[in-house]
């Protein structure tokens, strides 16, 4: 019987701990994800050297001259606000498959602030904003765009592949 009464009282101060831990968990990335976060990086794998330096990057930051100032700030009601700057439109023309040549056309658009807001929730390490998914990992926020950069053929007729686009954010 006492070992019975030990047994149960062990798994009742197990569940306590595990269930602790979580909620502590959680509520440590509620509030670690309040605040003011920055962008940091554009990323696309492999990179490119749109701006003919003779060096690939994988974060377009490096290669576009933009104005860029784009901020996501998140409110302890579940609100996020956007405001950026940073909005080029890219094409990028694949002139020669072999060498990896590619043509990069950039357009800066310098005309004012886009700020929108929008709920998010957080969920352990997924947050959700407005119906995109974003992820807090190493302290940043990582949000991913399936598809979004687009690579045409020589007259821009044709879109021959696609390049996911990954922002990462650090809170400031």
């Amino acid at each position: 019987m006492n070992k019975l009464l030990l047994n149960l009282c062990f798994a009742c101060i197990l569940v306590f701990f595990t269930s602790c831990s979580s909620d502590d968990a959680q509520d440590k990335n509620s509030t670690a994800i309040i605040g003011v976060w920055k962008l940091t990086a554009w990323n696309v794998d492999q990179g490119f050297d749109i701006n003919n330096d003779g060096v690939v990057n994988t974060n377009l930051l490096n290669e576009i001259d933009c104005p860029r100032n784009e901020t996501l700030f998140f409110d302890d009601k579940g609100i996020v606000s956007l405001n950026t700057t940073f909005n080029p439109d890219l094409d990028i023309t694949l002139l020669n498959e072999e060498a990896s040549e590619y043509r990069f056309n950039v357009a800066c658009d310098t005309e004012g602030i886009i700020s929108l807001a929008t709920s998010y929730t957080l969920n352990d390490s997924i947050i959700m904003i407005g119906e995109s998914e974003a992820q807090i990992k190493n302290g940043q926020i990582i949000l991913i765009f399936e598809d979004r950069i687009k690579i045409y053929n020589e007259d821009l007729t044709q879109i021959i592949e696609t390049k996911d686009l990954t922002l990462v954010y650090d809170k400031l």
